[in-house]
């Protein structure tokens, strides 16, 4: 996990904002299945788990084939029929920390540093994962497991592997650091337990802060998939009888799952389809159209990266009923949806037009054993041409890497120092495109010494130099970066059904940055009614940044949303108007509440949830479950300093000052990050010269204007606060840093205008009144100000 992996939240407290593709499409935006009579879900009352045994009676083909699955070795007992690293004694330092690992007996032990920084000898319990590395987790007080960051390298030795290496191998993680082994982003219980374990429960308890994790397999096993199974036993014992001579009317089974077999969820199309090639397009298709999207939504419940909505999951239920899912941000993803961090398929492959065609994961990989279906271009010919496969679509010689589909259309990006992982939005290269945004492309990852000015004129001579659309990533860049008449763009963009749903939901997330703009907030609004769940998502999230009441009309509606991810959002954007909630809405905003409490509940463990719900409580005018919801924050993740900060300005709103400022100091003495730290002394800052203590606060502010250089925001503000005390050249900088941070923002650029007008920097103040004027040159009010300047 790079640092890159910790963030803040995004959270409005009224005061202070505390941060914690292809082509263009012509499909739908989240591949809507034809219509269809087709219910893959079912509710089949007293179902239980009865694990793999109970499965392998009736299907065992399939049972050998996950023997051979990643999921059957996704955690297991630390014996010698798993354990694949070196416990014979061996030593590995890193940076001064020294690991050894040994053997007592059949058990396997290493002698490592504590949290403490004490070495001693602990045992480990489980290995976790097997290729291309393997991790290995030991017991801590409090039913805690941690997964040590020394990890087994397990690929063959001539690609480098079979040794010990560290998962930060170019920096020291001392004992004390945020990203130590011991510490919370190493948790198993916290981090990764519910998608390597069956029916897994984490138990967590907010009063004792203790886990007592629970599990009904220890790895992946069918139920994880298929879901409790102990009336699909029990219908299929029933058929053997009948099939042997017994009578249907006997056995219930057979009348109540006629159409699910016992199972709550069926994986199957009711009519199995072909691949054929289209005569008109030439591209493949369906032979029957798609029913349902439950197998891609059945593997994204953890092969995506997304929020949980319920403490333990139930299978038979859709995605966005379990999850929600990420979308494109800047954070984990490229600005042109390409994988940035570790996103785990969904997100990049709901990009694509594999998805909108209606192709499953299955179409590719063998569900039980994982296996590609078959070896190299072999599995892309399933369905493509064979014109394809030849130098004159690629223009490699045939059999060398170049002339490979997946590296070119699906290039690998490295985790964990030894994982590579393709990119399944399954793009077309372009290296044009890849300059122009900063991005990987694929053609000058495999050309090391090449430049991607190379790669894009031999794309030009191979394809031409013919006009193309604007690609999604191109847009959302442009708007990110505030570039005059990007936003008009950025509000086509979310308006444009033939667009990935997932982009869509970008362009919104985007635009809830600019709700100043009645053409952002038409279109956040219209995204409401927008049949990707992603997008109503990232629209009511974007509506808390506007007036409660304004909420009101636009959103009750989707408190009875058909997706349960939508109606607690829903429920969350009416808090502090449910009182003017018809009676009926009422009713359905409780039964919505209740869903989100039961939300933030299932991530009990991280003080992410507490403080959502210390948020919710304020919204409602429950100040006292509120402030016991940002106290038990606190002490669930006292390093959390989002938490801390919204809590002081809760604390502020009440008059309680001293109290508040407690709460922001407390944030500066736990950060463990820099970037955490100079948050906090930001938020104490501002804080401060609320209370006219200003050279307290402008010292803060310097401090904090070094910790987290690159936060425009902070450097403006350091700038207006030095020259509001009469210190205009200490200023200038500052402002000049914002500015050059963030070049496009209207508020820096008249802000360095009037400053350095005032400064008697009169064609300084010029440059800037003009540049502001550029960003939008209609604005009347930013006309007078270049006139004011001589600027005519």
């Amino acid at each position: 996990m790079p640092r890159a992996h910790v963030y803040f939240l995004l959270l409005f407290t009224g005061l202070f904002l505390v941060s914690c593709g292809s082509e263009k499409e012509s499909t739908p935006a989240e591949a809507e299945p034809a219509a269809s009579s087709h219910q893959p879900y079912h509710d089949i009352p007293h179902a239980e788990f009865v694990g793999v045994e109970s499965c392998k009676t009736c299907h065992e083909p399939e049972f050998q084939d996950w023997l051979k699955s990643d999921h059957h070795l996704a955690m297991n007992p630390a014996t010698e029929e798993f354990v694949l690293g070196d416990f014979n004694d061996t030593e590995f330092e890193h940076y001064g920390s020294k690991f050894r690992f040994f053997r007592k007996g059949e058990e396997y032990w290493i002698n490592a540093q504590d949290e403490d920084g004490e070495y001693r000898d602990m045992k480990v319990d489980y290995t976790f994962g097997h290729y291309p590395l393997q991790q290995y987790l030991i017991p801590f007080e409090g039913g805690k497991y941690q997964a040590l960051q020394v990890c087994w390298d397990s690929r063959p030795k001539e690609e480098g592997g079979q040794r010990w290496y560290h998962l930060y191998p170019d920096e020291a993680i001392p004992s004390d650091d945020l990203l130590h082994w011991t510490r919370r982003h190493f948790n198993w219980n916290y981090m990764c337990a519910d998608c390597h374990s069956t029916n897994l429960d984490k138990g967590f308890d907010s009063e004792t802060m203790t886990y007592h994790t629970t599990w009904s397999e220890m790895n992946v096993s069918c139920e994880a998939c298929h879901g409790p199974g102990s009336q699909h036993v029990a219908w299929a014992e029933a058929t053997a009888k009948v099939d042997a001579g017994a009578s249907a009317d006997d056995f219930s089974e057979l009348k109540d799952y006629v159409a699910s077999k016992g199972l709550v969820v069926t994986l199957k199309e009711p009519e199995e389809a072909t691949w054929e090639l289209d005569p008109e397009t030439g591209q493949p298709r369906r032979s029957t159209p798609l029913a349902s999207n439950v197998q891609v939504e059945t593997c994204a419940r953890c092969h995506s990266h997304r929020q949980l909505m319920e403490p333990v999951h139930a299978a038979g239920e859709s995605f966005y009923d379990s999850h929600s899912p990420s979308i494109i941000n800047e954070r984990l993803y490229h600005h042109d949806g390409q994988i940035k961090e570790e996103v785990y398929v969904y997100g990049s492959y709901v990009q694509s037009k594999m998805y909108h065609a209606g192709v499953r994961c299955t179409d590719c990989h063998n569900p039980h054993s994982m296996k590609l279906k078959l070896p190299g271009n072999a599995l892309c010919l399933q369905c493509h041409s064979g014109e394809l496969n030849t130098p004159a679509h690629h223009f490699h010689p045939m059999d060398s890497t170049g002339a490979s589909c997946v590296e070119c259309h699906m290039p690998e990006t490295t985790y964990m120092v030894v994982d590579p992982r393709r990119d399944h939005s399954i793009r077309i290269p372009r290296p044009d495109l890849a300059k122009k945004l900063g991005t990987p492309d694929a053609c000058t990852q495999c050309h090391t010494d090449q430049t991607q000015d190379w790669a894009a004129e031999h794309f030009k001579n191979w394809w031409g130099a013919g006009p193309r659309n604007a690609h999604y990533g191109e847009i959302l860049a442009s708007a990110r970066r505030g570039e005059p008449g990007s936003l008009d763009r950025l509000i086509a963009l979310a308006n444009d059904m033939e667009r990935p749903g997932s982009a869509r939901a970008a362009a919104i997330e985007t635009a809830g940055f600019n709700l100043n703009s009645p053409g952002a907030l038409q279109a956040v609004e219209r995204g409401l009614q927008d049949p990707s769940p992603s997008v109503r998502l990232e629209s009511l999230r974007a509506l808390l940044f506007v007036p409660a009441d304004r909420r009101l009309g636009p959103v009750a509606p989707l408190l009875n949303d058909e997706m349960r991810s939508v109606r607690i959002a829903a429920a969350r954007a009416l808090a502090a108007v449910r009182d003017r909630l018809t009676e009926e809405q009422q009713v359905a905003f409780d039964h919505a509440a209740e869903e989100y409490i039961n939300k933030q509940n299932a991530i009990a463990d991280r003080a992410a949830g507490h403080m959502d719900l210390a948020l919710f409580y304020t919204d409602l005018g429950d100040l006292p479950k509120a402030e016991a919801a940002y106290r038990k924050a606190t002490e669930v993740e006292p390093e959390f300093i989002p938490a801390h900060i919204n809590y002081a300005e809760m604390l502020y709103g009440q008059n309680r000052r001293k109290e508040s400022e407690d709460q922001f100091r407390a944030a500066i003495d736990l950060a463990m990050m820099p970037e955490n730290e100079g948050t906090a002394r930001d938020a104490l800052a501002r804080f401060l010269i609320r209370l006219q203590r200003y050279d307290e606060g402008i010292e803060e502010l310097r401090k904090a204007t070094e910790l987290i250089p690159n936060h425009a925001q902070t450097q403006y503000f350091y700038g207006v606060a030095l020259n509001s005390t009469g210190r205009f050249e200490e200023a200038l900088p500052y402002l000049q840093k914002a500015h050059e941070l963030d070049p496009y923002n209207v508020e820096y650029l008249i802000g360095l205008a009037t400053i350095c007008r005032d400064g008697g920097k009169l064609d300084l103040a010029l440059q800037y009144a003009k540049a502001a004027l550029a960003t939008n040159p209609a604005d009347p009010q930013l006309q007078q100000l270049v006139r004011s300047l001589g600027g005519g």
